[in-house]
């Protein structure tokens, strides 16, 4: 399967669209003199601009520039808006300018530590080529020669201080594009045989300690889950069924043992740990998750897997992070601040930024955004297959000729979709709907207002037959309040969820629910409130009320896990 890409997709009104359009008039509204003001004062160039402080002030700003260079070409590709390109080849332009007058002097913009700049730079230009047709071949040869030359090859494992393992994958990329044989070539020098190894021989997965970086007790969440995405590369471009193994392997890893009720996973400074061990984090630690950068990793593990075995389970993963974490997220400040982590603390939490000025997470946001386009529709030469339920238009070639298709639904708040196609002539090919694993019933699914004769295959509800211009498809998926359980075995800590939405509970008495009341029965005392949808009031407790985790707003309190594994719980019957 091909995820439709950004010019094949558009949002229609709705949530997703709401947060691509915050997202969008923010990063528009930053200013490029500002964004490369330390690059030019660095360089002895005139310097217009702010001289933001925080992360950017430490990084000279090469902490995000390669991501917003590449938000600003998906941008363009998306809506069409030269300013984006615009904006795009200036910081781009303006870099190189810098980069060549501080070329070997201690202020240079690239050094041998700078693994992570490199692979965001790469990424760049392979998304300037393609998104905004602006040729870059020629830097890209630049950059892999930089790196054969100048990056330190000391490859520690898990060192996340330089998160060397992360770069094959836009180096496999930039090997695709450019038809660019020495990139790949660069790409198979940082490949993490020894991570890879424990999974796809099915080792201990905490066997091995980091032996370098900024924590030692467990591996970094974000730069391992991208270590896959580098892994999904490499099997992409060698096909070793080696590599296919590992990567399974390490997606129900995520799954089974790491992966909460939101999506989120890395707790305690962002590491993947024992069930244990992430427990007592959500007791003792307020960074549950790190929250743009986890969830766009994690976006793109889904779409490898999805692009290569074609099953529908991964956007699940990917539903539970649209809702719980992007959409959950609240608007950054002109200072630069953005939310970090998100906090599931069991014992009170709520929704703030940052208060450092422009962390990674910055460079990150973008990105995370505008990828919710690309995990909503996936075609392959039998048809089309609809992952996520959301307003919006997809157009693909089907048999050679240009099908549309238009989505219409207030999903999670409502349990249907409407959807009807565009064609030139009339066609056979397969729609294939996905099959959300929190169903509570059978799908429904009609044609023109006809019952539809539909399969199940590798987790789609899938409709065959010859499909006409102007056809109607209207399909239901029955959402229903369910407790989710983070450790499986002891049936806790336990979350809430309307279907895909995680359900944050507000309470104003003391200590937290759990201390309480046998939380664990909440479900059969929780009634819908009128006129508000996925709201919900509990009989016999007005201290207790819940709603989506996403309508939770900055500094309001909230509990999204219970911690009913405790002792106290024994109390209640």
């Amino acid at each position: 399967m091909r995820a439709l890409d950004f010019d094949q997709v558009k949002l229609g009104q709705g949530m997703l669209k709401d947060k691509l359009d915050e997202m969008a008039a923010f990063y528009r509204g930053l200013s490029n003199d500002d964004i490369l003001h330390y690059m030019r004062l660095d360089a002895g160039l005139p310097a217009p601009g702010q001289a933001w402080t925080g992360w950017y002030a430490h990084s000279r700003g090469m902490g995000t520039l390669g991501q917003w260079v590449s938000a600003y070409a998906r941008l363009y590709a998306l809506t069409g808006n030269e300013q984006d390109k615009a904006k795009a080849i200036d910081l781009i332009d303006t870099f190189w300018l810098c980069h060549d007058h501080l070329e070997g002097t201690p202020k240079a913009l690239l050094g041998c530590r700078s693994h992570y700049a490199f692979e965001k730079l790469v990424q760049a230009h392979c998304d300037l080529q393609v998104y905004a047709q602006v040729p870059t071949r020629d830097r890209v040869v630049r950059l892999v020669r930089f790196a054969r030359e100048t990056l330190d090859r000391t490859r520690a494992f898990g060192d996340n201080s330089t998160e060397w393992y992360t770069m094959p994958e836009a180096l496999f990329n930039a090997s695709r594009i450019f038809d660019l044989p020495e990139a790949a070539e660069e790409a198979e020098t940082w490949l993490y045989r020894d991570y890879w190894a424990l999974f796809a021989e099915g080792r201990d997965p905490f066997a091995r300690k980091p032996e370098a970086g900024l924590y030692s007790d467990f591996c970094h969440a974000y730069s391992h889950v991208n270590a896959f995405n580098s892994c999904a590369a490499a099997y992409r471009h060698s096909r070793d069924p080696v590599l296919l193994k590992a990567l399974k392997a390490f997606y129900r890893f995520m799954i089974d043992t790491q992966v909460m009720a939101t999506g989120g996973y890395g707790p305690e400074f962002e590491h993947l740990m024992p069930k244990d061990r992430i427990v007592n984090a959500l007791r003792t630690s307020h960074d549950s998750f790190e929250t743009q950068c986890d969830s766009y990793a994690a976006f793109r593990l889904c779409r490898h897997l999805t692009e290569i075995d074609g099953e529908a389970e991964y956007s699940d993963w990917v539903e539970s992070l649209i809702y719980n974490a992007v959409l959950a997220t609240i608007p950054m400040t002109p200072e630069g601040k953005v939310i970090y982590y998100s906090d599931y603390n069991m014992y009170g939490a709520s929704k703030v930024n940052r208060q450092d000025n422009w962390t990674c997470c910055t460079g990150t946001r973008p990105l995370l955004v505008l990828d919710m386009v690309r995990q909503l529709y996936y075609q392959d030469d039998s048809g089309l297959a609809i992952c996520q339920f959301a307003p919006s238009e997809a157009s693909w070639t089907q048999s050679g000729q240009t099908a549309r298709i238009r989505q219409e639904t207030n999903f999670p708040l409502d349990d249907t979709m409407k959807f009807q196609l565009t064609l030139s002539s009339p066609d056979r090919f397969t729609l294939y709907f996905r099959r959300p694993a929190w169903l509570a019933g059978p799908m429904g699914l009609h044609v023109n207002g006809q019952i539809a004769d539909a399969f199940e295959v590798r987790g789609y509800l899938a409709l065959t037959r010859r499909w006409q211009d102007g056809d109607c498809i209207e399909l239901t998926v029955p959402q229903k309040l369910w407790m989710h359980a983070l450790d499986k075995e002891k049936n806790g800590p336990n979350a809430f969820l309307h279907g895909p939405v995680v359900l944050g509970a507000t309470y104003t008495g003391p200590q937290t629910p759990n201390d309480h009341m046998n939380v664990r029965r909440l479900p059969e005392r929780m009634r819908p409130v009128p006129g508000q949808k996925l709201h919900y009031t509990v009989d016999g407790c007005d201290q207790l009320t819940f709603k989506p985790f996403y309508a939770y707003q900055e500094h309001e309190r909230y509990f999204v896990y219970h911690d009913t594994t405790a002792h106290a719980t024994i109390r209640f019957p």
